[in-house]
């Protein structure tokens, strides 16, 4: 019982993280942080808890050329592409353009674990991340309305976020280090991403802008730091346990507790469609979980 329901708790989990992330960022924003500083300080903040923890626990991370590779690669992939890509697309096309883009990541990501083989391409499965997908529309349909598709170019250009997220889920599960635990890759992962933020932060926000000596700056910092090191280890783990088809779903249920947290702390008004949209994403969510639970132990993953 517990490794029927441990993919599907995970879900929910990460997926409150994740919205929890956006909203402290948001709260932390608006204390005079910098975007990209927040970025930067905060992956930088977690990768040096997760290193701590690791070591605490004696969980060796991998740095031979081949791992460092692939860290290089994922970190480029997951972090660099779609922070600089959603840096550049969301004037021309609008930020809510931006915030839809991730919607398209679990179709991706199913498509492309069934091309390569890792998980299996079922009815239930499909539909699943089907209504998922009708769900998320649902609940941005007013953001949608107002996409600039005229800027054709930049429309396109966004279009390599959610390829590349669907890309970095796929590596992740194909090339996952043999013998690492989901806290050592999520660790040196989350390191060499941090020092990729920090190389390409000061090309697009100058850091002459940065300081923190605001009012609840370093509070809302550390929260940050704090709830991002969890959110990362959780992640790798579910990722391990559940593949990268389950794990991409984090995208739709993490859009459905970040409307539903916006209601509640900052007002926001939930609509019938945003409430429609969120059931659709559970009963997708519930559906593609059967399949994963079943398909759990079959996942493929190549040694390394």
């Amino acid at each position: 019982m517990r490794h029927a329901s441990s993919p599907f708790l995970l879900l929910v989990v990460c997926s409150f993280l994740l919205a929890a992330k956006i909203m402290i960022a948001q709260v932390a924003i608006s204390t005079g942080l910098k975007p990209f500083q927040l970025a930067i300080l905060g992956n930088v903040g977690a990768a040096m808890v997760l290193l701590i923890f690791a070591r605490a626990t004696g969980q060796a991370i991998l740095w031979e050329r081949q791992h460092l590779t692939l860290y290089l690669v994922l970190g480029i992939i997951s972090f660099a592409v779609p922070t600089v890509v959603t840096y550049m697309v969301v004037d021309p096309v609008g930020p809510a353009y931006v915030s839809s883009l991730y919607a398209l990541s679990p179709v991706l990501t199913m498509t492309l674990a069934a091309i390569f083989g890792l998980e299996g391409l079922t009815a239930r499965r499909t539909f699943g991340i089907t209504l998922g997908f009708v769900g998320m529309v649902a609940l941005i349909q007013q953001k949608i309305a107002g996409i600039n598709f005229s800027a054709v170019f930049w429309v396109l250009l966004g279009l390599t976020v959610p390829l590349a997220a669907a890309s970095g889920n796929i590596i992740r599960t194909a090339f996952w280090p043999s013998g690492a635990s989901p806290l050592s890759f999520a660790t040196a992962t989350l390191l060499i991403s941090s020092v990729l933020l920090a190389l390409v932060g000061p090309l697009i926000e100058s850091p002459a802008t940065w300081s923190i000596n605001g009012e609840g700056q370093v509070f809302w910092l550390v929260v940050l730091i704090g709830v991002s090191a969890l959110s990362y280890l959780l992640n790798y783990t579910f990722q391990k346990i559940a593949g990268p088809v389950m794990f991409s779903q984090i995208g739709y249920w993490g859009t459905g507790f970040g409307v539903i947290l916006a209601a509640m702390l900052f007002g926001d008004v939930l609509r019938v469609t945003s409430l429609i949209g969120v059931v659709a994403i559970i009963a997708g969510g519930l559906l593609a979980n059967r399949t994963a639970t079943k398909d759990t132990n079959s996942i493929k993953v190549p040694s390394r």
